[in-house]
């Protein structure tokens, strides 16, 4: 019996570890959801969730599935009081974009992917735009959505070294295509 639960709580263990990806991006989500004043409101927060979303989808899809891209836009969904499904289809959208763009992004430098991030950043953007005023059927302001696609290509090159160590301590096995 007490083999059952050592062998149940080492399973248990390791599902927790390689769900690790899963819980810092949900994490970041948070983080980027609680209250800041910089600079007296003037300058938006960063999407850290889109951040960490782009880094595992270029670095180890594998750590970050498109199941649990899902489960972080539903999240934010509810923790936002956006329409269901809103921030589950725009990361799924940006997660597919960069796998389908992958080969092109790893064999680039830091400067190259940061570029490709700030398309991304652009492409959420703007979709989240106009999916936005078709569900609020009404004109949402654009600067908002594009002010902190900006803010989120500034914070990108700090927080993909973040990420990458993490990845590390995940794995030293060659990243492959």
């Amino acid at each position: 019996m007490f083999e059952v639960l050592q062998i149940g709580f080492f399973w248990l263990l390791q599902q927790m570890w390689r769900a690790l990806p899963l819980f810092v991006t949900l994490a970041m989500m948070l983080v980027a959801m609680a209250p800041m004043n910089l600079m007296q409101g003037v300058v938006l927060g960063p999407d850290l969730a889109l951040i960490a979303i782009f880094f595992w989808a270029i670095h180890g899809p594998e750590f970050l599935p498109p199941w649990a891209v899902f489960v972080v836009g539903l999240a934010q969904d509810f923790a936002t009081g956006s329409p269901i499904g809103f921030w589950a289809v725009m990361y799924l959208f940006a997660y597919g974009f960069t796998l389908s763009q992958r080969v092109f992004f790893r064999g680039r430098t830091g400067v190259g992917v940061w570029l490709g991030f700030a398309i991304i950043a652009v492409l959420v953007a703007a979709g989240s735009w106009v999916l936005g005023t078709f569900v609020y059927a009404r004109w949402l302001p654009p600067g908002e959505l594009f002010g902190q696609g900006a803010v989120s290509v500034i914070f990108y090159p700090l927080l993909a070294r973040v990420l990458l160590l993490l990845r590390r301590v995940l794995t030293t096995a060659p990243e492959t295509l």
